[in-house]
C-alpha cells in the first residue's frame, strides 16, 4: 500500500504544476480539436489561479496562464503529463505571446483542484482534471462525452490517511527497489535544479549560508521559469526539493552510505505525503516551508541514528512552529519560505536529538505527533477564506 502511495505523489514535471496542469488540459484538448484554434476559455479553482499568476513559466521569462495555455497549444505533448512543458523553445514562445489573447482566464471560489478548459475551432472540446494536476477526469467533444470517470485521487488521499507514521518507518527499513530507482532519480534532478541555482545570478540561494541555501537556490530557480525536471511531492515541485535536498546534503556532509541516504530522503517524502493528505494538496498554508520541512526533519534525524520517538518529536516541532507560514501563491520568494523550513528542520533536528521538545499543549501542539497532524487538517480548514482575499493582492504593488 505505502509503495503505491509513493507512485501516486511522486512525478517528474517541468514547472510549478499549477500552469503545467492548465498546459495539460490544453494539450489533451488539442489532441481532439479539429481546424485552427479561434479561442481558448480556461475556468479554474482560486487555490490553482493562486499559484499560477505570478509563477516564472517553463522557458520563458514570462508569467501568466495565457502563455502557459498557448505554449502548451503549440508544443505541449499530452502524453508527457507534467513534463507538457518539456519541448519549450524560444521560436515557440514568441509566436505563444502573439497569440495569448485568444486565451481568457477566469477562476471560481472552489476549494478543491478544479481546472474546466474549452478549446473552440471548427469543433468545441471541453477537458476537466479534477483533485490532482495530472488527473483527466471528463473530456466532452461537440456535446459527446467521451470520458467521464470517477476521480479516484480522493480514494488515494484516504489509502496515504490510513496508514501510520510507524508503518512509514517500518516500510523505510525494506522498500521495494523501483521506489529507490525513483528516490535516486528524485535526488539528480533535485539536487541540480539547486547546484545550478548557485551558479545563476541573482538567485536568492547565492546570498544565503548554510544547507538553506541549497533550498533557496533550487526553488528560486524553479519559480523563475527555468527549463528544468523537478521531482514533485505530493504535488508540489517546491516541496519536492524542499523535502529532498537538505536530506541529500546532510548525507553528503556525514558520508553515509548511498543505501542509508537514499532510505532517509525516502522518510522524507512519505512523511510529507503522510502530512499533505490530511492539510489537502492545495492549502492556505505553505507546504514547502512548513510540512515538506518536517519530512526533511525526520529525514536527517534518520541519518544521524536517532530513535523513532525522536524523529517524531522532530516532526511535531517543525509542525507546531511554522504552520501559520501562509501560502500567498507560486513566486520566488516561495524560495526564502522554503529557506526558513529547512533552517526550521535543522534546529528541530538539533532539539530532538537533544530530547528538548515543544511541550504538549503549547498551542495547538499535541504529545503524539498523529494527533498533531490531524489538527492540522482542522486549522488549515479554518484558513480557507485566506486564499479567497490574497489574490487581490498577487501582481499588485
Amino acid at each position: 500500500m505505502i509503495r503505491n502511495v509513493f507512485f501516486d505523489n511522486v512525478k517528474l514535471s517541468y514547472g510549478c504544476t499549477e500552469p503545467v496542469a492548465v498546459g495539460l488540459s490544453v494539450a489533451v484538448g488539442k489532441d481532439y480539436l479539429k481546424g485552427e484554434l479561434e479561442r481558448l476559455e480556461i475556468v479554474m479553482d482560486r487555490n490553482t489561479y493562486k499559484n499560477g499568476l505570478e509563477v516564472g513559466i517553463p522557458g520563458t521569462h514570462l508569467h501568466g496562464f495565457e502563455i502557459a495555455a498557448m505554449l502548451a497549444y503549440l508544443v505541449g505533448d499530452s502524453k508527457l503529463g507534467l513534463e507538457v512543458f518539456k519541448n519549450v523553445t524560444t521560436e515557440m514562445i514568441s509566436k505563444a505571446y502573439e497569440m495569448k489573447d485568444k486565451v481568457t482566464v477566469k477562476y471560481e471560489n472552489d476549494m478543491r483542484l478544479h481546472i474546466k478548459t474549452k478549446l473552440v475551432g471548427e469543433n468545441e472540446v471541453i477537458v476537466e482534471i479534477t483533485d490532482s494536476h495530472d488527473n483527466v477526469t471528463r473530456i466532452v467533444v461537440d456535446g459527446d462525452e467521451i470520458l467521464n470517470v470517477q476521480s479516484s485521487v480522493n480514494f488515494k488521499k484516504e489509502t496515504a490517511r490510513s496508514i501510520t507514521l510507524n508503518e512509514i518507518f517500518d516500510y523505510v527499513q525494506n522498500p521495494e527497489e523501483d521506489v529507490l530507482e525513483i528516490v535516486r532519480q528524485a535526488i539528480q534532478y533535485n539536487v541540480e535544479i539547486s547546484r545550478i541555482g548557485l551558479d545563476t545570478q541573482g538567485n536568492f540561494g547565492r546570498i544565503l549560508e548554510g544547507i538553506p541555501r541549497y533550498v533557496a537556490a533550487g526553488v528560486d530557480q524553479r519559480m523563475s521559469g527555468a527549463l528544468l525536471p523537478v521531482m514533485t511531492v505530493a504535488g508540489s515541485g517546491n516541496q519536492g526539493i524542499s523535502c529532498i535536498v537538505p536530506v541529500a546534503v546532510v548525507a553528503d556532509e556525514l558520508g553515509v552510505s548511498q543505501d542509508k541516504k537514499e532510505k532517509a530522503i525516502l522518510l522524507s517524502i512519505l512523511v510529507t505525503i503522510y502530512i499533505k493528505a490530511y492539510t489537502g494538496m492545495l492549502t492556505p498554508i505553505c507546504g514547502a516551508g512548513s510540512i515538506a520541512s518536517a519530512g526533511a526533519a525526520a529525514g536527517i534525524v534518520y541519518l544521524k541514528d536517532g530513535t523513532v520517538e525522536q524523529i517524531k518529536n522532530s516532526i511535531n516541532n517543525v509542525l507546531a512552529t511554522l504552520f501559520g507560514m501562509t501560502c500567498d501563491g507560486a513566486k520566488r520568494s516561495c524560495a526564502l519560505k522554503a529557506s526558513i523550513g529547512t533552517q526550521m528542520a535543522l534546529n528541530s533536528v538539533k532539539l530532538s536529538l537533544n530530547d528538548t521538545n515543544i511541550p504538549c499543549g503549547n498551542g495547538f501542539a499535541a504529545k503524539d505527533v498523529e494527533e498533531t497532524i490531524r489538527r492540522l487538517e482542522l486549522l488549515t480548514n479554518s484558513l480557507r477564506n485566506f486564499d479567497e482575499d490574497v489574490i487581490n493582492f498577487i501582481g499588485h504593488c
